[in-house]
């Protein structure tokens, strides 16, 4: 693990916990899965009556001049109106080729798709962080196999340059040891300045400031337990986030094709209410009148013909439907071979690194022997740096395994839809 001044240290747990709260695509995703839940519901389908109420009054100054026929007049100066008026009128929909009922699950099904794609996005969230921290914990650990090695190659050079001064090397040894010592420090330094870029990418991911440092674990993810690959499928028919929503939008599309068949069937409205009026005059014959009147009615419609406009609607539901089980069928064929992949990957990363772990026990005896010759005076320089390069070689092939057998499982859980953390 690399030493970083003022670093945090991050567990893969909290780097996810802080990415999803701060995410802001999630944010919009969470506001627009309430927004459709705010739409669901009887009233919103159209399945509640609507009440209203209405109400007015005028008042009026007349100067007026009536003359009659049989020669009458009626002069009238300043005289006084008055008009209020109030209603309630209650409109309910009783029947309308059950399309209120279609339209209520049409509005759950699109707030349950909106939950859907803010899950999805999650679980997105979740892999991409996931396999930028597991990146981060690969460039620690090459870091670290190059600073093990860094110290042992410095401790080389003083014993070569011992050696030197005994006459038991040579001045090429010394060299050699002085040009092994600085490539290694180059590499130390590249790998410092990678580690850097993968943790501004995670701080990235993180909706941090790039320039934050960060500290992670030293080991990689690995699962407990691996399932068959006709285990992880199943999973993925049945959890895998894009195919629950390819499959609600297949939901959608049906019933579309169902609420455009109601509109061929009759509709039944009842109207109700309650009027009432009040006049109060003294310009003319009617000084006063009230009314009160209450009111039922019932109104029927069945569409005959409108251009064949149904027909029209009906037919691209059906295209629309059509187009969404294609997309769910590809979305289901492009699942179980990303599985089929990325579970072929993750058997082949499993039987690299175990090679390479058996590789490098061999390689640590064999570097221990060699070591030891070379102390003793039994093999020269050249001899000790070829086990050296080649136990340095395993190591690196060895974490790089590991880290690209984590990868693999992530896109495994991922696929499923099964929680890692």
């Amino acid at each position: 693990m690399p030493t970083i001044l003022g670093a945090q240290y991050l567990s893969l747990e909290e780097a996810v916990e802080i990415g999803l709260r701060e995410n802001l695509g999630l944010m919009t995703a969470d506001a627009l899965a309430l927004s459709a839940k705010a739409n669901t519901g009887a009233g919103a389908a159209g399945m509640l009556p609507s009440i209203t109420a209405a109400g007015g009054g005028t008042f009026s100054l007349d100067n007026a001049t009536q003359t009659f026929l049989d020669g009458r007049e009626n002069v009238i100066t300043g005289g006084v109106d008055k008009r209020l008026n109030a209603s309630i009128q209650a409109d309910w929909t009783l029947y309308d080729g059950k399309a209120m009922f279609l339209r209520k699950d049409q509005l759950q099904d699109e707030f349950e798709l909106a939950v859907l794609a803010r899950n999805r996005e999650a679980l997105q969230l979740t892999a991409d962080i996931s396999r930028a921290y597991q990146e981060l914990v690969l460039q620690a650990r090459l870091i670290s196999i190059l600073e093990e090695d860094l110290n042992y190659l410095t401790d080389l050079l003083e014993l070569t340059e011992a050696k030197l001064t005994i006459g038991s090397a040579t001045r090429l040894d010394v060299l050699q040891a002085k040009t092994d010592l600085n490539e290694l420090i180059n590499s130390r330094n590249l790998a410092l300045l990678q580690y850097d870029i993968v943790a501004g990418s995670l701080n990235r991911d993180l909706n941090r400031e790039s320039t934050m440092p960060v500290t992670v674990d030293t080991s990689f993810l690995m699962p407990e337990g691996m399932l068959a690959y006709e285990q992880w499928t199943e999973l993925a028919l049945a959890s895998n986030p894009d195919l629950q929503y390819s499959a609600k939008e297949v939901a959608i599309a049906e019933r579309e094709i169902a609420l455009a068949e109601a509109e061929r069937k009759p509709t039944l409205d009842l109207s109700s209410g309650y009027n009432f009026s009040y006049l109060s005059s003294n310009s003319g014959f009617l000084t006063s009148n009230r009314s009160f009147s209450p009111f039922i009615g019932l109104s029927a419609s069945l569409n005959i013909f409108d251009g064949n406009r149904v027909n029209r609607n009906i037919e691209v539901a059906k295209f629309s439907a059509t187009v969404a089980r294609l997309g769910y069928d590809q979305a289901s064929l492009s699942t179980k071979n990303e599985m089929y992949l990325n579970y072929q990957q993750y058997e082949y990363y499993v039987e690299q690194a175990r090679v390479e772990q058996e590789n490098l026990m061999l390689a640590e005896e064999n570097f221990a022997l060699a070591d030891e010759l070379y102390r003793s005076g039994v093999i020269n320089q050249f001899e000790l740096r070829q086990v050296r390069i080649q136990r340095l070689a395993i190591e690196r092939r060895l974490a790089q395994a590991e880290y690209e057998q984590t990868q693999a499982y992530i896109g495994l859980m991922e696929l499923s839809g099964q929680p890692w953390l």
